[in-house]
């Protein structure tokens, strides 16, 4: 049997293509059906690598009693909230607003006009206790629609109302000033976990966003609170379970309170977002830890999460052989089997193996006897109990780990979404190239101008829309503010590890086609989809930072850098309404924008234009100058790399009719540090660079 996602082109929707209930995708099909035989929708939205997906597919969708029920009483509709991210974020608003909480998968109740008047998470086949079924709810709601529709359209109305009101919240203008970071800061900090790092209690998250934020926050004040808290939270997570000791890359997050136990699946925003935050950390404290955990996510993505054409796909699942972590978690004998006597010793005492295992089940407070590797302390505090040092420590475990990876490898992997993603993309790109500069891996790079031009090949239209998703050379779905703010930021990071004025470019025309489509000029701010989208029933406004950035977060780092680089007063005023937007919310909820109070430092920071001229001369990254202009620490750099006439011209296309500033190409290598477009003498040694710059 086969139901209507059988032609679809997500993973998520083709795993339910085979169940028994009649799933239609989104779309004017489902709606008018149910328009005609004037049933409710049931909304089913997921994805692919989610643990509770999987088991209320196992429970009920693949169950004939739930799919009879549902296929005589309502048309049941499944959304990828990955592809369709705009329509997750509506009615997880909904859900949050219903029921104080939200979660994936997401049930939703809806009328054939898309109005939801019921909301909820995960639900069994059966009521047990605490939690009622879908055969016991089910046929209620089919009752409440037949005999109180009037009562129903009533609390749709109600709904509705509440929906449009906090999707396009009016809030009053409110600039974060420099005198307000440090109480923001010690607001943020009362989130903080003192004993093992990160913020709130579990389910804990590794919210990277937080660590970049810190980390500026640190550069620009000198906190030494700020970097103490990314410095624990970072080591804290490279250590517990959540990382992946032996294949590498992070889980998605901890289910408990001290890193140990993940939930499994492994999603490339993850990886992006934690990378960067490693570099911005790794800039300022130079621990190796950092560089080294840095490697092992490249690693990873370069291994797992690459695809042949260049771009990442989207994550692997928690689950395989049915079971959640399987593939990741050990039996003492299993290690045993695998390692010599020596070995075993060696590796259980550094990385917690038991013989009880050392985590206990989630519906149980026995153990399973299943370990996950996680290590106990950092290397160098095993050097005395070793009597080595630990150079040594670290290649011994790391030949052991490659050893059980080896064997690991053997398993049932869990299931790739090999879905390309715009947004999750540029993530990776912007993380790769900063850590490109900040590592000195020319690897690094490589890997990002591979995705970015498998993203501007495929993803770019010629008018500079953009497309959301590709799986199998099929493009679809139109692009959202996400992908357009998170491509802008992807363009400028690229950029500046290349200074190549035609990536730049590039982030100009995107940047003004997300202004065209997205902004709204009466209020300020940009909504989560154009105007153009007739298949959402409100456009939002995503404003707080959630598994990934806000859109308007991203945007405004994109709307800074891009609006300076061109000297572009209406792109730089957009980027101070955006500031002025959300600064009431930041003051109020700063751990919820930890995002754009990252990028309003840049909007604070005076901005320096450095302009380097060298004549017929390819960009040479061992050059010690450019390599400390590069590297040179500021929120608010714009670095312009002129060696030939045709990259004049390209610079003075960006900068359209306000190049003045620009130099003309001499024949000597020469630095021009400028001010408000105001430029001093070249330069052409080091130390006279520094001696500015400091």
């Amino acid at each position: 049997m086969k139901n209507k996602l059988v032609n679809e082109n997500s993973p998520y929707l083709l795993q339910h293509s085979s169940n028994p209930v009649n799933w239609f995708p989104w779309g004017e099909e489902a709606f008018r059906v149910a328009k005609d035989k004037d049933l409710p929708v049931f909304l089913s939205i997921g994805y692919s690598t989610c643990h509770w997906c999987h088991v209320m597919e196992k429970e009920s969708f693949e169950d004939e009693e739930v799919a009879l029920i549902l296929n005589k009483n309502f048309i049941s509709i499944k959304v990828d909230r990955e592809q369709r991210p705009d329509l997750d974020s509506i009615y997880m608003s909904v859900c949050q607003m219903m029921t104080k909480r939200g979660g994936w998968p997401l049930t939703v109740i809806l009328t054939p006009d898309k109005i939801p008047f019921f909301a909820g998470t995960y639900f069994p086949k059966n009521s047990t206790k605490g939690s009622v079924g879908l055969c016991e709810f089910l046929p209620k709601v089919r009752e409440v629609w037949d005999e109180k529709r009037e009562d129903v359209l009533k609390s749709c109305d109600s709904i509705y109302t509440s929906l449009k009101e906090v999707s396009n919240p009016n809030v009053p203008d409110s600039y974060v000033q420099k005198e307000d970071l440090k109480e923001i800061f010690e607001s943020i900090k009362d989130f903080y976990d003192e004993k093992y790092g990160g913020f709130g209690e579990a389910p804990k998250f590794p919210s990277p966003q937080n660590m970049i934020f810190l980390s500026k926050f640190y550069k620009s004040f000198n906190e030494k609170d700020a970097m103490r808290m990314v410095e624990q939270t970072l080591t804290s997570m490279r250590l517990g379970g959540i990382f992946d000791h032996v294949g590498f890359g992070f889980h998605r997050y901890s289910t408990d309170i001290k890193w140990l136990v993940p939930h499994f699946e492994k999603m490339l925003y993850d990886q992006g977002m934690i990378l960067e935050s490693l570099a911005e950390a790794y800039s300022l404290s130079f621990k190796d830890l950092f560089r080294e955990t840095s490697e092992e996510i490249y690693l990873y993505v370069n291994e797992v999460l690459k695809s042949k054409d260049g771009g990442f796909f989207s994550a692997e699942d928690a689950d395989s052989e049915g079971q959640e972590g399987a593939f990741y978690t050990w039996e003492l004998e299993e290690i045993r089997g695998i390692l010599t006597k020596d070995e075993s010793a060696f590796f259980e005492h550094l990385y917690g193996i038991e013989q009880e295992g050392n985590f206990n089940e989630e519906v149980s407070s026995a153990r399973n006897g299943k370990n996950i590797i996680y290590l106990k302390d950092e290397l160098e505090t095993f050097s005395s109990i070793f009597s080595i040092d630990h150079k040594s420590i670290k290649e011994e475990s790391d030949r052991i780990k490659q050893k059980l990876k080896i064997a690991r490898n053997k398993r049932i992997r869990p299931s790739l979404d090999d879905k390309i993603l715009t947004d999750w993309n540029s993530l990776m790109i912007s993380a790769l190239s900063k850590s490109s500069i900040v590592f000195r891996q020319e690897k690094y790079l490589s890997l990002a101008i591979n995705s970015f031009e498998f993203i501007i090949n495929n993803m770019v239209k010629k008018d500079s829309t953009l497309f959301h998703c590709i799986r199998d050379n099929n493009a679809s779905i139109e692009g959202m503010i996400d992908d357009y703010a998170f491509l802008t930021k992807a363009c400028v990071d690229l950029y500046e590890a290349t200074l190549d004025p035609t990536i730049l470019e590039t982030g100009l025309k995107i940047c003004e086609k997300m202004i065209e489509l997205f902004w709204d000029n009466n209020k300020g701010l940009f909504y989560a989809t154009p105007e153009s989208s007739l298949d959402v029933i409100v456009r939002q406004k995503n404003l707080l930072d959630g598994a990934i950035p806000s859109g308007n977060s991203v945007a405004l780092f994109g709307l800074i850098k891009i609006g300076g680089y061109c000297n572009n007063l209406l792109i730089s005023e957009k980027a101070n309404k955006l500031s002025l937007q959300l600064g009431e919310m930041a003051k109020k909820f700063p751990i919820n924008l930890s995002q754009f109070l990252a990028n309003h430092l840049t909007l604070l920071s005076d901005s320096v234009q450095i302009v380097i001229v060298n004549p017929c001369k390819e960009l040479d990254f061992s050059n010690e100058i450019i390599n400390y202009l590069r590297d040179f620490n500021h929120n608010n750099k714009l670095i312009y790399y002129i060696s030939t006439l045709d990259d004049l011209d390209k610079y003075k296309k960006i900068l359209r009719n306000h190049d003045n500033f620009l130099p003309d190409i001499s024949d000597k290598f020469g630095i021009y540090i400028c001010k408000d477009y105001c430029c001093n003498l070249p330069v052409r040694t080091l130390s006279e660079v520094k001696r500015i710059l400091d």
